[in-house]
């Protein structure tokens, strides 16, 4: 993969990436933490193929913060993330917010692993090329099926085989001119088209 294909992954960070106690919302200094299954791997996998990573927190900026230091993940340019967008709740789109932090010149370029039919619409919204569907969160199977997606996984251990499935290969598909001059990027292969149900 190369970042002409992908340049941005959008993640949940609450429950999909890091479990908090339950009912220790608010405690988050003391709070047991749990690392969901594959995520670091998943984070240097993309960030070796160049691939910026943003995460929507549900906490405020401060307990965001908090959080990723007790995690030990650092957020800048070389970091474990590259931004994150804070209370994403609250946010008319985040998905289209972390498209424009992220200066995209197409929203082809980004991909969203999301846990909540909301934010899943919100990629659908944005025009993402994939809105993939992850069943480690607080919602279930059934809730995300009929929210829009392109594929459905049960962690994001599986993200890396799923990406290198659907994404061209090496000297696959060469870029076309189009008539406005110029190079456009190859599709990129879906296991099935997204659309509203």
């Amino acid at each position: 993969m190369s970042d002409r294909h992908l340049q941005l992954a959008v993640f949940r960070l609450n429950d999909m990436c890091v479990g908090v106690q339950e009912g220790m919302d608010r405690f988050l200094p003391t709070a047991s933490l749990e690392k969901m299954p594959g995520v670091e791997a998943t984070f240097t996998w993309l960030r070796k193929r160049g691939v910026r990573i943003c995460l929507l927190s549900d906490y405020d900026r401060d307990d965001t913060r908090l959080l990723l230091r007790r995690l030990g993940w650092s957020v800048d340019e070389t970091g474990t993330v590259q931004e994150i967008i804070t209370r994403q709740s609250e946010k008319d789109n985040p998905v289209r917010l972390a498209q424009e932090n992220a200066g995209l010149d197409s929203p082809g370029l980004c991909f969203v692993a999301a846990d909540t039919p909301r934010l899943l619409e919100q990629a659908f919204a944005a025009r993402v090329h994939f809105a993939l569907a992850i069943c480690n969160g607080r919602h279930t199977y059934n809730e995300l099926a009929v929210a829009p997606h392109h594929a459905m996984l049960d962690s994001l251990i599986q993200l890396p085989n799923f990406l290198l499935q659907h994404l061209p290969a090496a000297g696959e598909c060469p870029p076309a001119k189009p008539r406005t001059g110029g190079f456009s990027l190859p599709r990129l292969r879906l296991p099935r088209p997204l659309s509203r149900r």
